[in-house]
């Protein structure tokens, strides 16, 4: 009995939730419009889902303005989900080209459909929308922070390597502070700790040499290496005759055999990357091999390409043991 009277009773409470009419609601077509405390939006569409989705990317478009992120312009694109019930209050995730912002608390409360259509109003408190993005804030600082603390516990190139892309992080913390300054317009912008981040990340980047110690024989490796590092705008440096950062090792055993007419080149390349204290930083090993029907020397070239494709094949940095 108890589960008919609820049974009942939603039905009810959906019914009154959202009213069927044949006119186009007073509140949809003169919305109430935003104000201090609080974002209002209106959105309409063929089902309730995509009302709600039309209500929230209205919503967002007042949040959002346009963000500029290394001199170019990011067009943000709000795709939201819009799956939740009406009158249920929820977290909405809104997903962008450069982030993800969490919208807390955010209410339908209103909603009617006419016809073919559904038409609903959405909510959010400005207090909480300025939490969430002082969040944000928060602990992207805290990422940053926590990088620049572990620098001098890190070798230079590994560090390097972790935070050699910061657009992300550096999008996604211009978003916030854009979409806070549209919020507290008069309030004091907070701390933003990614230039200094991206600063050291290049000074680090520049004082990163590298010198290669390889037999004259691995001549053809050498030279891939040396346009890998090129590539990624790593000095590569004689050690004869210039300071140096790291020394990459290539330790080969070469061999050789000669069956029927085939001339058969085998080698064992061992990479170590030592730093300049002569620690080891990382290490790897790679077999080639090819064959030829003129000559090992052909054969040893072969090696060297196909030394050259396992660098592509297991990508540069990882085939180093990074």
């Amino acid at each position: 009995m108890n589960l008919k009277l609820s049974a009942i009773f939603l039905g009810l409470t959906l019914v009154v939730a959202c009213q069927s009419t044949s006119k186009t609601p007073d509140w949809y077509l003169e919305p109430i419009v935003t104000n201090a405390a609080e974002l209002v939006a209106v959105g309409q569409g063929t089902s309730l889902d995509k009302a709600k989705q039309k209500a929230m990317s209205a919503l967002n478009q007042q949040l959002w303005t346009e963000v500029k992120s290394s001199g170019q312009s990011r067009n943000i694109a709000n795709d939201i989900n819009g799956k939740e019930h009406y009158q249920q209050l929820n977290d909405f995730s809104v997903n962008t080209k450069t982030s993800a912002v969490i919208l807390n608390g955010v209410t339908f409360s209103k909603a009617q459909q006419a016809g073919d259509t559904f038409y609903v109003e959405a909510k959010v408190a400005k207090d909480n929308v300025k939490a969430q993005l002082m969040a944000d804030v928060k602990n992207y600082n805290g990422l940053a922070q926590f990088e620049l603390d572990t620098l001098a516990q890190t070798d230079p190139l590994v560090w390097w390597l972790r935070n050699v892309d910061v657009s992300d992080l550096e999008s996604n913390m211009a978003s916030r502070l854009s979409m806070l300054s549209a919020l507290s317009s008069t309030e004091k912008t907070p701390n933003n700790l990614i230039p200094k981040l991206k600063a050291k990340v290049a000074e680090v980047h520049s004082s990163i040499k590298v010198v290669i110690a390889a037999n004259p024989q691995d001549r053809w490796m050498k030279k891939s290496i040396t346009a890998y590092l090129t590539k990624y705008k790593i000095q590569v440096v004689d050690s004869a005759k210039s300071h140096f950062s790291h020394q990459l090792i290539l330790d080969t055993d070469w061999r050789k055999s000669h069956i029927s007419d085939m001339y058969i080149s085998t080698v064992q390349v061992n990479l170590v990357l030592k730093d300049s204290h002569n620690l080891v930083v990382a290490s790897n090993e790679i077999i080639a091999n090819a064959n030829s029907v003129t000559s090992f020397e052909r054969a040893n070239e072969g090696a060297s390409r196909h030394f050259s494709a396992k660098l592509k094949e297991q990508n540069f940095w990882k085939a180093l043991g990074l």
